[in-house]
């Protein structure tokens, strides 16, 4: 099955998350969080035990265990009724996170848009990490030398991505101003690309 997608990109603490859940909330808008899959899954299940090996370290998730989950929840929430690939959207949050990935997708998705999150203050962003580890208990943001990791992972493995796809495709949104600014740009984005798929359902 082919979803129609947009791709929320940019770097550990840029926004993607709190800008997902936004834009979720928009009739016609799936957000999925690749992170927050992981995260809810029985920690003592197979798939949850590998996700704490890696995340603890500030690594990705192999490739195929990434995709498989996304693929069964993609799958289970089109049986459910709860979104139809024809009329909706879905807002990919963390995924494709290397360059296999994006191949490893591309039979599975249409990428309609790409939402870059650019942000450059890297402390900013550590820092914001490091608060959200407070606030909601994620300890794969409590441990500042592991966040770091991640960053560097993110412009070794991550960031070479967008390399993957037409340069039209990308939105780049300065990830700094403040969360509604960000949102109204977003949504902005996203109009036409919303409003195309309404015209051919």
């Amino acid at each position: 099955m082919n979803y129609q997608a947009i791709l929320l990109f940019g770097a550990p603490g840029s926004g993607k998350g709190t800008q997902g859940q936004m834009v979720g909330r928009i009739p016609g808008f799936l957000h999925i969080s690749t992170g927050d899959l992981f995260r809810s899954l029985d920690k003592d299940s197979e798939t949850g035990r590998i996700f704490a090996q890696y995340a603890n370290k500030g690594l990705l998730v192999p490739d195929d265990v990434t995709v498989g989950l996304l693929k069964s929840h993609l799958e289970k929430t089109v049986c459910s009724g709860a979104f139809d690939p024809k009329k909706h959207i879905v807002i990919l949050d963390g995924a494709p996170r290397n360059v296999n990935q994006a191949r490893l997708l591309k039979e599975m998705i249409d990428v309609r848009k790409i939402i870059y999150l650019k942000a450059a203050n890297v402390d900013r962003m550590v820092e914001r990490l490091k608060n959200r580890a407070l606030s909601s208990g994620r300890v794969d943001d409590a441990d500042e030398q592991v966040i770091r990791h991640r960053m560097t992972v993110y412009a070794n493995e991550t960031a070479p991505v967008l390399a993957c796809y037409d340069k039209d495709l990308i939105c780049c949104i300065e990830a700094d101003q403040s969360i509604i600014r960000v949102f109204s740009e977003v949504v902005n984005a996203l109009v036409p690309v919303k409003e195309a798929l309404e015209q051919q359902s």
